[in-house]
């Protein structure tokens, strides 16, 4: 397999920035411009209800089409969303702590965890519906991109 022509890197290159700036745009437009909060915020949800990707549980989700029961909102402890993030422990104890008396996290002795309804929370849904918007923007942008790559090579 031929290594893909430098300007398809690039292109595709310039695509993922773009889009992942108009993500973290909107991130900061919907939750504020900490975005140490914003991470920590969403490593909690990924540890706490990420499993659903993961698992069969989704095609249940998706069929309901309701918000997470209670006890699929698992805990995760700060020492683990530090080893996850990269950010220092006292920084995401600090920020669970605001996140939890903000309301956005709920807190018990075995860590924080999301709690439903989680979509409705803090301008969720509507950050979801934007940001997946972006990525298949992106994924047919890259799509374009990877058509008009086989057509060069065609050429050739």
């Amino acid at each position: 397999m031929e290594p893909e022509p430098r300007g398809l890197v690039a292109a595709n290159g310039l695509v993922a920035i773009e889009g992942l700036l108009r993500i973290m745009r909107a991130a900061g437009d919907t939750y504020g411009q900490d975005y140490e909060s914003i991470l920590i915020y969403w490593s909690v949800a990924m540890a706490s209800l990420g499993r659903f990707l993961r698992a069969d549980d989704l095609d249940i989700l998706m069929q309901n089409g309701g918000p997470f029961p209670e006890e699929a909102h698992h805990t995760v402890s700060a020492r683990a969303i530090a080893e996850a993030t990269g950010l220092p422990r006292e920084t995401v104890r600090r920020k669970i702590a605001v996140l939890v008396a903000a309301g956005h996290l709920a807190q018990d002795s075995r860590g924080v965890h999301t709690f439903p309804p989680l979509i409705e929370q803090r301008g969720n849904g509507e950050f979801v519906r934007l940001a997946t918007r972006e990525i298949k923007r992106m994924g047919a942008a890259l799509q374009v991109m990877a058509q008009m790559s086989e057509k060069a090579a065609s050429k050739t």
